[in-house]
C-alpha cells in the first residue's frame, strides 16, 4: 500500500494470481490471458510445486486444478488453508467436473469459486476485477481504520490537555476569589 499525494493509501502493486495445473499449456495459457488483464501470474505444474510457489509468490489468488496426479487440488486446497499467512487468499477451482457432488466438495476443501474448464474468460477476468475490487476496499478500510485509531489517540491526549487546563483555570478562580474576598473584608472593615 502506497499513499498518493493526498495522503490517501492506494493499493499500488499487481494482483497476484498462481496458476497450478498439471496441463502445462493450459496453465501457461491461462497466465499469458492473466498478465495481459494487468495481473501477475506464475504457474506451478503440480500440487507439490503450487503449494511450494504459493509460498514464495504469496498470492492473492490461486487458480487450482482439481485433477493432478502428485495431489489434487482439493489437497492443495486444504493445505492453503491450513496457513495463516493464506488467510486473505482466494481460491478458485478449475475442473473438468461439472456435477455438484464436485461443487460440494470444492466448498469443502475451501475453494470461495469453481470454474468448469474450460472457463469463460470474460466470466474469469471478471471475477479477478472483483477480488482486486474486494482486496483495494479491504487495504482502504484498514487504512481508515488505522486514521480513526491515530485520531482517537490524538483526541484523548487533547481532551487530557483540556481537563489539565481547566484544572489551572478554576485553581486561579479560586486564587482570584480568595483575593476579592480579602479585598472587601478589608474595605468593610475600613
Amino acid at each position: 500500500m502506497v499513499k498518493d499525494d493526498s495522503g490517501h493509501s492506494r493499493y499500488r502493486r499487481p494482483f497476484r494470481v498462481l496458476i497450478v495445473d498439471d496441463n502445462r499449456d493450459a496453465a501457461d495459457s491461462l497466465a499469458m490471458l492473466i498478465r495481459l488483464w494487468g495481473h501477475e501470474a506464475q504457474t506451478a505444474y503440480g500440487g507439490g510445486a503450487g503449494l511450494e510457489l504459493a509460498s514464495a509468490f504469496s498470492p492473492d489468488c490461486c487458480l487450482l486444478d482439481i485433477s493432478m496426479p502428485d495431489m489434487d487440488g482439493y489437497a492443495v486446497a486444504r493445505r492453503i488453508r491450513s496457513r495463516p499467512e493464506f488467510a486473505g487468499a482466494k481460491l478458485v477451482a478449475l475442473s473438468a467436473y461439472s456435477s455438484e457432488e464436485h461443487r460440494r466438495r470444492a466448498l469443502e476443501a475451501g475453494f470461495d469459486h469453481c470454474f468448469v474448464k474450460p472457463a469463460d474468460p470474460s466470466a474469469l477476468e471478471g471475477l479477478l476485477t472483483m477480488l482486486l475490487q474486494a482486496l483495494r476496499l479491504a487495504e482502504r478500510t484498514e487504512a481508515l481504520a488505522e486514521k480513526n485509531v491515530q485520531i482517537a489517540e490524538e483526541t484523548k491526549e487533547l481532551l487530557t490537555e483540556v481537563k489539565e487546563e481547566i484544572k489551572d483555570v478554576k485553581e486561579e478562580l479560586k486564587e482570584v476569589k480568595e483575593e476579592l474576598r480579602e479585598i472587601k473584608k478589608a474595605s468593610g472593615e475600613s
